[in-house]
């Protein structure tokens, strides 16, 4: 029986660490409008986090050539998210640890990027920059130029090429090989 027990912890325990890796389960401290909760006044839906960019560019990071935003911090895309879709489905406590990028009025200026670029509506209201369709990200644990610590993340999180395309492998402590790999048997 007492072995029962200890699965069952362990599972617990397993299950609750792939979350805060995944940033769908952590709780970052909210931002400062809003409550505890994560909800500003009057807000029906969580508060999402996120910046904004008047440019991308490429950079050499780890030896990838990867797409960064002015300040040379890595931007992500979700593998979760699906190309052409309206809304991210990054929300939540998953938008305040992987906030969306973000563009003014006018989409941000391309430097060495081949990807097209485009936007959609962002929790915020704002403008999310997706490339070939797909929303990008900042990872809030990155510490700015040349930090890419959100590379596979959960094996969901990858950093992006110039070409729009998800880079996989290296990085992160739950980096998978590619989603087109097979498990063993």
């Amino acid at each position: 029986m007492k072995l029962k027990h200890r699965s069952l912890a362990l599972a617990a325990a397993l299950s609750s660490a792939l979350l805060g890796l995944s940033g769908c389960g952590s709780s970052p401290p909210p931002p400062s409008n809003a409550s505890a909760s994560g909800y500003a006044a009057g807000n029906l839906e969580p508060q999402a986090s996120s910046r904004t960019t008047t440019s991308l560019k490429t950079a050499t990071v780890d030896g990838r050539k990867i797409i960064v935003d002015a300040n040379g911090t890595p931007v992500y895309m979700y593998t979760l998210d699906n190309a052409g879709e309206s809304k991210s489905v990054c929300l939540g406590s998953c938008a305040l640890l992987w906030p969306a990028v973000e563009s003014g009025a006018q989409p941000p200026q391309l430097q060495g990027i081949t990807a097209k670029v485009g936007s959609m509506p962002a929790a915020d209201g704002g403008k999310q920059v997706t490339l070939n369709g797909m929303p990008i990200y900042y990872y809030a644990k990155d510490s700015g130029a040349g930090s890419a610590t959100g590379q596979g993340v959960a094996g969901v999180w990858y950093v992006v090429s110039p070409d729009g395309s998800l880079i996989y492998g290296g990085g992160g402590p739950s980096n998978t090989a590619s989603p087109t790999s097979s498990p063993s048997s």
